[in-house]
């Protein structure tokens, strides 16, 4: 957690203006948090914190996401993981673009100590209008795997993925990300990484969010399942 805390503690610093000059990109995204506690015949505590940032101009975008959930019942943790990453794009032309990736990821309770993957490849704007934008892009990444027990593994992997945002309506908005990672080096192995964000705006700042994230992986190991859902509802703050 004290390499999630720093993250956020930079990716705020980031939503602050850089310069006082109007022509400088600013940060702009949305924060989501929910909280629950419950104590006396059940006691129990779950919180999430989710921060998705990026920053556009006409040549390039830089994005960086954070998310943490942790929940515990009867003293039992139920709930421990957190994901961290950051993506750079660069048009080429109008509708092509290169791309270059940088996620890490920890999941207790999967037996994951913390995933490392750095990648890169080239993506197509398929769509690119003030209220729906869709996205496909390919390439290779390598992802290293230190587990809590057993071994630590490296694999090279093939980066499929599409993303799209959508204004529904005026205060609605829609984003979501597809990701299959076939593995170059055994036949069959691959994981896919499924996220999806409802927004609802209350007024300019504030909102209501639901939230969507499945993950699979293959080779997960033994007395571990394969398919991972988690579904979060809470209150969203546009930074």
């Amino acid at each position: 957690m004290y390499r999630f805390s720093c993250s956020l503690l930079i990716l705020q610093c980031l939503s602050l203006p850089a310069s006082a000059q109007d022509d400088v990109p600013l940060w702009q995204g949305n924060a989501a948090i929910s909280f629950s506690r419950s104590a006396g015949n059940t006691n129990g505590t779950t919180y999430s914190v989710s921060i998705d940032e990026a920053r556009t101009t006409d040549a390039n975008k830089l994005s960086a996401y954070a998310s943490a959930l942790y929940g515990e019942s009867q003293g039992v943790v139920n709930a421990d993981k957190t994901r961290l990453g950051s993506r750079y794009d660069h048009n080429l032309s109008a509708q092509l673009f290169g791309f270059g990736l940088l996620e890490f990821e920890q999941d207790r309770l999967a037996n994951l100590e913390l995933r490392s993957s750095v990648g890169g490849g080239l993506g197509h704007h398929l769509l690119k209008e003030e209220s729906v934008t869709f996205d496909v892009f390919g390439g290779l990444s390598y992802n290293r795997s230190d587990m809590m027990a057993g071994n630590t593994t490296g694999i090279v992997e093939v980066i499929l993925a599409e993303e799209s945002t959508h204004a529904l309506t005026e205060n609605t908005r829609l984003k979501q990300k597809l990701s299959y990672y076939p593995s170059t080096q055994t036949a069959g192995e691959f994981r896919t990484v499924f996220d999806s964000s409802l927004v609802v705006s209350l007024n300019s700042t504030m909102g209501l969010s639901v939230s969507l994230q499945n993950k699979y992986n293959s080779d997960i190991g033994a007395g571990v399942k394969h398919s991972d859902t988690v579904l979060l509802t809470g209150l969203n703050i546009k930074l």
